[in-house]
């Protein structure tokens, strides 16, 4: 036998010189386990046996010398080994060990029986191996740990499909226990076990286990879907190694499916909804500046799809070049934050050249910081609706017979006279009040139809002959008024009336007969330092009075003098005293909206009086002689019972309806009346109003004229649940310092600075101004006087809560507010 044989028995002849140059230790045991020789590695392994490892000394002896010593694993597990095979008679000790050693580092003992019974003990320092071996264990386990994490289903087949690893959560998805699964497992196993328990339907195991296995074979690198057991849908993803096995990917996308139909559903919704709707739909990507606008949206401009492209300034090169400007701070009042929603109404250039005007709704989306990245809308034309409204508001502004200004228009624009003329003495100007001669001659010869022919044709006369800038308006029956911008004098308003005299002489063509008249005029001037443009009417009525005792067919310019000789027929103090038995007072209903919403907030009662004879008589006329001769106290609690009890009503007509609030104006010689708490308790017993929903209206400088009283007045009235609102806010007392202790509810701004600020910044600036100290101190804020949607807008950005005016109606009689609030608009 040679060596290579018998290794044990060749090695053991080797001297032990030679062997002392391996790094392996090697130990000769006989068979009564004594030492027999050695060589120098092994106490480099074991170096605490350098005095005791001798030929002959009984190895069980050198085991017990380090049973102490907890580190040397390898000599223990070594010995109790040996010991152990040694008692079984019939097999030869023999066996592969690893123990780690005192140094930390670890061993190999390879123990071999030898042919005379001993044994030959070979050590190997191993410790590199096991660090290779603990790494490879380590990341084992953290690929486990790693897969275990996922909520996909994994396993890896090595290229003879037996199983390599895999995460429970794959057995789960298969509806298989994890425990099934083992290393070397082969997928035909796995797939006769889905087989045999109908997860691939009926039919013989084995062959439907093969198509499987070769249909998985033929699809490597591919991805396909199947329902499994439960009905779930699963995605399988089959991807290939480089060693030849392949990766199984097992993943549950049933929700992910659900998930994909509902938006593909709600995508479908979406583009039925931009179809149908009668709206245009537009969505801005704020960060590309690019801004999808629905086929609606072009429609409406007469547009076809491909000729509106996806920039933003497909929509703002079409906005009116006046309305720009606002709509760019609206959009940017929302963006910034400012105001909850974006809401314009403006005009957009169509197709054909001309401008329709569109209501814009939209909304921004932000991100977790506030800042909106996008923002989307509707637009709808609401053409119609503003031409409605524009003839409403011409409506009321106009008489019906002439089309002219009417007393309203007129006085407004006198009123926008008097403040240039405050503003700058040299734009003076003068009033013209014209009464036709003998127009009640033609009227009983003619007829009415022919009267109304002649007031037409005078007032088509009286047109053409002003110029450019002056106004004509009919104030009622065959009463003119006219204002004549840059007069310098009375003198200069005469020579106008003298002209309008001659243009008046050429006969009118009625029924084929030819009709002369003429006419009495009188004429004011702004020289005079009027304060409101009622007085200055008055006195050019006053002076047309004159004109009329003297003879007619002239014209006579106002002297003070005229207010204590000259009167007009009628005595209006007497009438005035009769006009409540008569039924001649009647109140007229202005409703008040919230600026929120939209709604109706409530109405201000306003007094009108319908004179017998006279026709309607402004209330710049009979409210101060009422405040002079004291009737205005009987006045005041004949309009405040009327308007509660009217107001009960449409409670209960219009039960549906928000609570209305209603507003009433106490003038200052009722506000200073000792018993006016019980005037207002009187009035309203037996009514059924409740309390809260009155609001009184005080002028500021009523107010101002005893402020301690005022107060003690004021505390009174909200004992009583009755609100209180500052009328006229800013026209009179600076009261800023009694603000906080009044108890009031609500400002009023003058309509004298919500009319003009819209071409006077500092206007603009009083009214922002007010919004913020009511807004500051927690009251409402009634901005009055709206006329332009410019107005509304300007209001809406600045926070204004209420407005009124007759860009949403004109006071109303009681069947027009009863029509208004059924048709429950907003606006």
């Amino acid at each position: 036998m040679t060596m290579a044989d018998n290794p044990r028995s060749a090695l053991a002849a080797f001297p032990t010189s030679v062997l002392d140059g391996i790094d392996d230790g090697f130990l000769q045991l006989d068979r009564d386990d004594r030492v027999v020789w050695f060589t120098a590695p092994v106490l480099a392994f074991f170096p605490h046996l350098a005095d005791s490892l001798t030929p002959g000394a009984a190895f069980s002896s050198l085991l017990d010398l380090n049973v102490t010593a907890e580190q040397d694993t390898a000599l223990k597990t070594n010995a109790e080994t040996w010991r152990a095979r040694r008692m079984e008679a019939h097999e030869q000790p023999h066996g592969l060990i690893d123990g780690r050693l005192a140094n930390g580092r670890w061993v190999r003992v390879m123990d071999h029986a030898t042919e005379d019974g001993g044994r030959l003990i070979h050590y190997r320092d191993v410790t590199e191996e096991r660090r290779e071996l603990d790494e490879a264990a380590r990341f084992t386990l953290f690929l486990q740990g790693t897969l275990e994490t996922i909520s996909q289903g994994i396993c890896a087949f090595d290229a003879d499909w037996r199983l390599l690893t895999w995460n429970a959560h794959f057995f789960d998805l298969l509806g298989l226990p994890a425990s099934f699964a083992s290393v070397g497992m082969r997928l035909s196993d796995i797939i006769h076990h889905l087989a045999d328990q109908g997860e691939y339907g009926a039919g013989d195991a084995a062959d439907r286990a093969s198509e499987i296995l070769e249909m998985i074979q033929t699809t490597r690198g591919t991805v396909y879907e199947r329902p499994n057991r439960d009905g779930r849908l699963m995605e399988v993803r089959i991807r290939p190694m480089p060693n030849g096995g392949v990766v199984i990917v097992y993943e549950d996308i049933s929700d992910r499916q659900e998930a994909q139909r509902a938006l593909k559903q709600s995508e479908e919704r979406y583009a039925l909804a931009a179809a149908g709707s009668n709206d245009g739909l537009w969505d801005w990507d704020l960060a590309t500046n690019s801004i999808y606008l629905s086929t609606r949206w072009k429609q409406m401009l007469g547009h076809v799809e491909q000729e509106i492209g996806d920039g933003a300034e497909e929509w703002f090169s079409r906005i009116h070049p006046e309305d720009v400007q606002r709509v760019t701070a609206q959009l940017d009042a929302h963006l910034s934050g400012a105001v909850g929603n974006f809401e314009s109404e403006h005009r957009v250039r169509h197709r054909d050249g001309t401008y329709r005007w569109m209501l814009v709704r939209g909304l921004g989306v932000r991100d977790v910081s506030g800042h909106a990245y996008r923002i989307a809308g509707s637009m709808t034309d609401i053409t119609d609706r503003k031409r409605v409204e524009e003839q409403s508001i011409h409506d009321a502004l106009h008489d019906n017979l002439t089309g002219l200004p009417n007393r309203t228009l007129f006085l407004e624009r006198v009123r926008q006279a008097l403040a240039r003329f405050r503003r700058n003495p040299s734009a003076s100007f003068g009033v013209v009040y014209l009464d036709l001669d003998r127009f009640k001659v033609v009227n009983e010869s003619l007829g009415h139809i022919h009267g109304d022919d002649l007031i037409i044709a005078a007032a088509r006369r009286l047109e053409h002959n002003l110029k450019f800038g002056d106004t004509v308006a009919r104030l009622g029956g065959d009463e003119f008024a006219m204002l004549l911008e840059d007069v310098s004098d009375k003198s200069e308003s005469i020579g106008v009336c003298d002209m309008l005299q001659k243009a008046l002489a050429s006969p009118f063509s009625l029924s084929g007969k030819e009709i002369f008249t003429t006419a009495s005029m009188g004429a004011a001037h702004s020289s005079e330092g009027y304060g409101r443009p009622e007085d200055i009417l008055r006195d050019a009525e006053l002076a047309m009075y004159k004109a009329k005792e003297l003879g007619k067919a002239q014209a006579v310019a106002f002297n003070p003098n005229m207010r204590g000789t000259t009167v007009t027929p009628l005595d209006m103090e007497t009438d005035l005293r009769r006009a409540i038995e008569r039924g001649e007072l009647t109140l007229r209903f202005q409703p008040i909206i919230s600026l929120a919403n939209g709604r109706i907030q409530g109405f201000e009662a306003l007094a009108r009086w319908t004179h017998s004879k006279r026709g309607e008589v402004p209330p710049s006329d009979f409210i101060p002689l009422a405040e002079e001769t004291g009737m205005i106290v009987e006045i005041g609690q004949w309009v405040l019972r009327t308007a509660c009890e009217r107001t009960v009503r449409w409670r209960d007509q219009f039960p549906k309806a928000e609570p209305m609030e209603i507003s009433v104006n106490l003038s200052s010689r009722q506000f200073h009346q000792y018993d006016l708490v019980r005037m207002v308790t009187n009035s309203l017993e037996g009514t059924g109003m409740d309390p809260s929903l009155l609001k009184l209206e005080i002028t500021e400088s009523a107010l101002m004229e005893n402020a301690h009283l005022s107060a003690q007045m004021l505390n009174d009235l909200k004992s009583l649940k009755i609100q209180v609102c500052v009328d006229d806010f800013g026209t009179g007392y600076s009261s800023l310092s009694y603000l906080h202790t009044f108890p009031i509810d609500t400002l009023k701004i003058d309509k004298s600075f919500v009319q003009d600020m819209g071409r006077n910044r500092h206007n603009l600036e009083i009214v922002r101004t007010i919004c913020l100290l009511a807004q500051n101190l927690r009251l409402d804020v009634i901005a009055e006087g709206v006329e332009t949607p410019e107005q509304l807008a300007q209001l809406r950005a600045i926070g204004c809560g209420f407005a009124q005016g007759y860009l949403f109606s004109p006071p109303l009689d009681v069947d027009g507010v009863e029509r208004l609030l059924g048709e429950n608009r907003s606006w």
